[in-house]
């Protein structure tokens, strides 16, 4: 049987009419009508919420994840958001009824960006001409500080020329177990643009200079390298000091960049295998894959790199190309809840590219370096002889965070304590998927990718722990960082005592 294709363009259509007949209706019916005489009209929110919900349907990632796993009740969000939105009275109670429309799903990636207010002529700068650093994006930020071990006197800081990148020091668990800490409080190089600097001056680039894509590559590159190779030399300088473990801290970290698949890498004894990784039916992904398989077919014309592992991910990739131009209208999902169709493809790609595993410094000579194994984008070592690993998580780790736990723990290469994460996974791939909603003028960003775990799950469910720590809201920093060294005394030397029992 011939299904009709309908296009984006009408889907939205078709919803944003539905959304303001509803509003239409609600008015009439008296909502609103408590409202001082403003001159606020709900409609433009209507046509906006209409915009929104046919976009959600045509290139959210997590949407069927919202209705198979968490059971949310997708038609009565919307009806419920109509309404409020026919009673809102002003705009910030519109935007109010937005944001929490896009909360209820749960989801870190998932949020509503509004249009900054004009600034007068009066507070208006003159400009300033931004370093080469600041333009691609490297700029100083106001991280977060995390556990704060150093109220402990069991805690002794070790400092060093890494010490401010990754301060840290020895935490004395037990009369045998002293723990190596290094704080890590985001893992993106964009957030050293100290580092950056340094590259562009040994790489001798002007500040005014024009940076491309290949340029930009470089500079991230080695800017990323030293900072993996700083977090190498602190490992060893904690290890020389007689940390005989080693415990990271990522609570209250927002999460960085791909720069985490190097820095998981070295602080862990076994090589790392890659979970699944799904992309969605959508020319933002047809785009991306044909540019893969451009570099794999490159390659293979050239005679280089190994030609089973390219002619294979040719094929995989030609497969992945047709998948993602299949059509799939999932607009039904918000007036009965029923999908028809799935929009993710989740059996093509894992979440380093086509292998779930290469060496370091893999396809050093290759175009499709990246697209077979991306962490080989970075320099980094592994090796056998590290410590035992535990890593410290909280409900404010997100997002690449959540990434280095869950490979950690899925590969069983450290112990995860903490609470559950805050529940981002997969974020946005070269940009995401612009939605800017027509009238309010709002940007929506929401994921375009579902990274899976080893059992199947999406990571954006949350990194569950392996061992619980009992922090409570009203817990101070000092409450907070005995209860995890109480913990940690308690998982330790359990595990002490089945090793002693069972050689």
């Amino acid at each position: 049987m011939h299904v009709p294709k309908i296009s984006f363009a009408k889907i939205v259509e078709v919803l944003a009419c539905a959304v303001v007949l509803t509003g239409g209706l609600l008015a009439q019916s008296g909502a609103g009508a408590a409202c001082p005489t403003t001159g606020f009209k709900p409609k433009a929110w209507m046509e906006d919420f209409g915009q929104l919900a046919a976009e959600m349907a045509a290139h959210y990632a997590n949407l069927e994840y919202a209705l198979q796993v968490r059971r949310m009740d997708l038609p009565g969000l919307r009806r419920e958001t109509e309404e409020k939105l026919g009673r809102a009275c002003d705009e910030h109670e519109a935007r109010g009824v937005l944001e929490s429309f896009l909360k209820s799903f749960g989801d870190g990636h998932l949020r509503i960006d509004w249009p900054p207010a004009a600034a007068s002529a009066a507070d208006a700068k003159p400009p300033e001409t931004p370093s080469l650093c600041a333009r691609l994006g490297y700029k100083k930020m106001r991280l977060k500080p995390g556990l704060e071990l150093a109220q402990l006197p069991q805690f002794t800081e070790i400092g060093g020329n890494e010490a401010a990148w990754f301060p840290g020091g020895l935490l004395q668990v037990s009369d045998t177990t002293k723990l190596g800490t290094i704080r890590i409080a985001l893992l993106s190089e964009h957030a050293f643009p100290e580092v950056c600097q340094q590259v562009i001056q040994e790489l001798r680039f002007e500040e005014s200079a024009k940076c491309d894509s290949a340029c930009e590559d470089k500079i991230e590159r080695e800017t990323a390298d030293r900072l993996t190779a700083a977090l190498v030399r602190r490992y060893a300088q904690l290890q020389a000091a007689g940390a005989t473990a080693i415990l990271v801290d990522i609570t209250r970290n927002g999460g960085g960049s791909d720069w985490v698949e190097a820095t998981a890498r070295v602080v862990s004894a076994i090589p790392l295998q890659e979970s699944r990784f799904a992309f969605l039916k959508h020319e933002h992904w047809t785009t991306q894959l044909k540019e893969r398989l451009a570099d794999v077919e490159t390659d293979l014309k050239n005679g280089a790199g190994p030609k089973d592992v390219l002619t294979e991910s040719a094929m995989r990739l030609r497969s992945a190309i047709a998948r993602s131009q299949e059509p799939c209208d999932r607009s039904r999902v918000w007036s009965d809840g029923k999908l028809s169709c799935t929009l993710v493809v989740g059996d093509v790609l894992f979440a380093s590219g086509m292998l779930n595993y290469a060496p370091p410094l893999a396809f050093p000579s290759l175009e499709s370096q990246t697209t077979l194994f991306h962490p080989a984008f970075y320099a980094y070592s592994e090796s056998s002889a590290r410590l035992p690993l535990y890593v410290v998580v909280d409900g404010d780790t997100w997002s690449a965070a959540e990434y280095f736990a869950a490979i950690l723990q899925d590969n069983r290469a450290a112990t995860i304590l903490g609470e559950v994460t805050g529940g981002a996974g997969c974020g946005y791939t070269n940009g995401g998927i612009p939605s800017m909603l027509k009238n309010s003028h709002a940007v929506v960003k929401m994921p375009d990718c579902v990274r899976l775990r080893k059992d199947g799950s999406n990571e954006v469910s949350g990194i569950v722990p392996d061992v619980w720590v009992p922090w409570s809201p009203h817990d101070d920093s000092y409450i907070r960082a005995q209860k995890l060294l109480q913990t940690l005394r308690s998982t330790i030397g359990n595990r002490q005592g089945v090793r002693d029992t069972h050689p």
